[in-house]
């Protein structure tokens, strides 16, 4: 029987081999490319533990925010095919990035990564300055129309979901509106107190505090159907512009090369994760539809939400300076 002293004088491979010694499986990383307290963050708060019971193990949290989530993307990309680095990110990385930026984007959203599961998506809302004196989607454009340039639309950067989906409304409608980009939506919204910014596309869960202090008016929401996120907010479709529809989506992936049955179990892990009632109620007061899907899920809606978004951009001739 070996005794304490030869197993700590043991070579490593040996030690681990002796009886009574567990082997410890390292946590899984859930790189999130996005700074703690934002949506993302909370959704891979919410995710985490779900994901650590259907797993067995350790899951930790790995915020790599900025760059619009490319360089934490990049980091999943390259990491070993060994199921221990996954990424939890939104359209940002696989669908907006790609096509208002795909020379900046040092990776193929296809085919550096194996998608694992869909976890759901945000609508946002059509948010109105509470200056602008206009109750509804209708007003509104009749309102815009009537100052052909003088109205403007924030946004928290050049090419994020806020600005292609605003720029999609501008063009559905005609309004001939300004963009003016900043460096988040608190600053639209203080420029929106005040009345210097008219209108921005927001997720429910950001909209919510200003919504209840008188900030802004929710006028229409950009999903297909009236959504629990936002009860009795009408959708741009019912509200007079088809065609205004757009989600933010969230979801997970990890590396390429993932064997086939570490990638299934992965897989269904995520997905039983995503089915949790706790899970879906959590989702949903953060203004998300938890709507639990596979990687092929995810794979077409990452590709069908990246060339609508390719199409806006060439035919808006949207450029990231």
């Amino acid at each position: 029987m070996p005794t304490r002293r030869s197993l700590l004088l043991a070579p490593p491979a040996l030690a681990l081999a002796a009886p009574g010694i567990a082997q410890t499986r390292a946590p899984t990383r859930l790189v999130v490319p996005f700074p703690a307290g934002g949506a993302t963050d909370a959704v891979a708060r919410i995710y985490q533990p779900a994901l650590a019971a259907q797993l067995g193990g350790n899951v930790v949290i790995e915020n790599r925010p900025g760059a619009g989530g490319v360089p934490a993307a990049e980091v999943v990309a390259r990491a070993a095919p060994d199921g221990q680095t996954l990424l939890l990110t939104t359209s940002s990385t696989h669908s907006t990035g790609p096509a208002v930026n795909p020379a900046g984007v040092p990776y193929d959203p296809d085919r550096d990564f194996t998608p694992l599961a869909f976890l759901g998506a945000a609508p946002s809302l059509v948010l109105v300055s509470a200056t602008v004196p206009v109750t509804d989607l209708r007003g509104f454009i009749a309102w815009a129309r009537a100052r052909r340039g003088q109205v403007n639309y924030g946004s928290a950067g050049v090419g994020g979901s806020p600005h292609l989906t605003a720029a999609l409304m501008d063009s559905l409608a005609d309004l001939g509106m300004i963009h003016v980009p900043y460096r988040g939506t608190g600053a639209v919204y203080a420029e929106m107190r005040r009345g210097d910014v008219h209108l921005l596309l927001d997720v429910p869960s950001t909209a919510a505090p200003h919504l209840q202090s008188g900030v802004v008016k929710a006028v229409a929401i950009t999903s297909e159907q009236e959504s629990p996120v936002a009860p009795g907010v009408p959708t741009a479709i019912a509200a007079g512009l088809p065609g205004l529809v757009s989600e933010t989506w969230f979801g997970v992936y990890g590396p390429s090369r993932l064997p086939a049955d570490l990638a299934q179990r992965l897989a269904q892990a995520g997905i039983a994760a995503a089915q949790d009632a706790e899970f879906r109620a959590r989702m949903l007061a953060l203004g998300i539809e938890a709507r639990p899907g596979d990687g092929a899920t995810l794979t077409r809606v990452a590709a069908e939400e990246r060339e609508r978004w390719r199409a806006l951009v060439q035919r808006l001739n949207i450029r990231v300076e």
